[in-house]
């Protein structure tokens, strides 16, 4: 009982940005303060201390978290990208073969779901529907967003002080 509720209390991770690189998690040992980690930009495996990888990464997000966070449909965040109005983000491939075209997938790291978000903002498409960025960095790090209903009957984010 005790190690199921320690398991559901530590996030788990696969992928994540440091430095700006995209890695997948291979081997992580919190005890020993190591994690193995393949980095896709350089095409290696990288040894590095587990408590610095976890004070100093950004979380990497799929296209399907993405658009849930955003509001906006997968194909659309893709068109963006083809169309060179964001820059396109790291993607994933079979770490066996970097050369293999079989598969591929986009992967988001925080500054570039920011970066999505202030496109949207500036090019003035349904903004309404955005979410704030305060809100859009509460998700990102899965924090509470709490809110409270006016008496107009309209739902305003209340926060707290950090």
């Amino acid at each position: 009982m005790a190690r199921s509720k320690r398991n559901r209390s530590q996030k788990s991770f696969r992928y994540f940005f440091l430095n700006g690189k995209l890695h997948k998690v291979l081997k992580s040992s919190r005890v020993k303060d190591q994690l193995i980690a393949w980095s896709y930009q350089d095409k290696a495996r990288v040894l590095y201390p587990d408590s610095d990888v976890r004070k100093h990464m950004q979380n990497a997000y799929t296209m399907s978290q993405v658009s849930i966070m955003i509001g906006r449909h997968k194909v659309t965040i893709e068109d963006y990208i083809l169309e060179g109005k964001i820059r396109a983000p790291q993607k994933v491939y079979p770490i066996g073969n970097s050369e293999s075209k079989a598969w591929s997938q986009y992967m988001f790291s925080e500054d570039d779901v920011i970066e999505l978000h202030e496109y949207l903002l500036s090019a003035g498409r349904e903004i309404e529907k955005l979410p704030t960025k305060n809100e859009l960095k509460a998700l990102m790090k899965h924090n509470v967003i709490l809110y409270t209903k006016t008496t107009s009957g309209e739902f305003v984010p209340v926060w707290k002080a950090e």
